[in-house]
């Protein structure tokens, strides 16, 4: 079984344009059909206002898909919030070869918002404010006939990139102060441990019911594998400090490779691996090859200006199992 990840980097439009939208599917049709998944978990599908209905549709996603193998696959996405149907950006799409028996999309069903009250705020906050994130994860059971499903998990965490604080930032959008950027920063970090927490806690619901559960977490984690984020998902006993916690630990199954055959993200001539795939004992047991797509990757930096240039600055990832 192929499972592969993409982050295609804000694929489609405010609403379906099938000439403008004409370089992207040119761009990115090949990408996904070199990886001959099985299982492909997709980041940053845009969803588009379509007429007659009052919840936003995948119309940009059907070109993109039309003709190909994963025209008919099974398929699920995120909601923007339970029963609303997807959001205008920043959707989560898994599609299967495999029936998809459960999907749901997880906000803060398993941890408590934390509480934060910036000292730089312009007009200030009175009482502390719970701290929320945007995106969803993406949570999905997948039926291969066999007596253990797959529980799989799509993410696209929050950019470590300092959020607004308001008030913080002049007309022109810099910073006001360096003490208003470090809160804001502080604000985006926060976010990002709150989405890794709510993960965590729902892989250790699974783990409570069945320790040999079979589990994936993969798509953009915005972080590298030697961050809090990621330790926080992993929870290996050399962090936990409890042997008797080993089989819960996940393994970075893209953490096998050097760094220049991992890295999904170039940024200033830096590589960086942001995109991962973490699985349980359970199928880190059955992975055969891990592959990242990188070849001839641009510089989401130094490349950016080039006009001619429709795809994404992410490398997608393949890992293979034997089930």
């Amino acid at each position: 079984m192929k499972l592969a990840t993409f982050n295609m980097e804000s694929f489609g439009f405010d609403r379906y344009d099938a000439t403008a939208l004409k370089p992207r599917l040119d761009a990115l049709r090949p990408r996904i059909m070199e990886l001959e998944a099985d299982i492909l978990c997709l980041q940053e599908v845009n969803a588009q206002k379509v007429k007659g209905s009052s919840r936003r549709q995948f119309p940009a996603l059907e070109r993109l898909l039309a003709g190909t193998p994963y025209e008919t696959y099974h398929r699920v996405a995120s909601e923007r919030a339970p029963g609303k149907g997807p959001g205008d950006k920043h959707n989560l799409v898994l599609l299967s070869r495999y029936p998809i028996s459960e999907h749901e999309s997880l906000f803060q069903q398993h941890a408590n918002a934390p509480l934060w009250q910036p000292t730089t705020a312009d007009p200030a906050y009175e009482t502390p404010e719970a701290i929320t994130f945007e995106r969803p994860i993406l949570k999905s059971v997948v039926d291969f006939g066999s007596a253990k499903p797959l529980h799989l998990f799509v993410v696209h965490l929050r950019a470590p990139i300092a959020a607004m604080i308001r008030g913080g930032k002049n007309p022109d959008r810099s910073w006001k102060s360096a003490s208003a950027w470090a809160e804001g920063y502080q604000l985006s970090v926060l976010k990002q441990t709150a989405q890794a927490l709510e993960l965590r806690l729902s892989v250790e619901k699974l783990f409570d019911e069945d320790e040999e559960a079979r589990v994936v977490l993969t798509g953009d984690f915005n972080a590298t594998g030697d961050t809090g984020t990621l330790r926080l998902l992993r929870a290996d006993p050399d962090d936990t400090a409890s042997p008797e916690f080993e089989n819960r630990r996940l393994f970075q199954l893209d953490a096998s490779l050097p760094l220049d055959r991992r890295q999904t993200v170039i940024h200033k001539g830096r590589g960086q691996a942001l995109d991962h795939i973490l699985a349980s004992r359970a199928m880190t047991d059955r992975t055969t090859d891990v592959r990242v797509f990188n070849c001839g990757l641009p510089d989401e930096v130094l490349d950016a200006g080039d006009d001619g240039y429709a795809g994404s600055y992410h490398a997608a990832m393949r890992a293979e199992f034997e089930l």
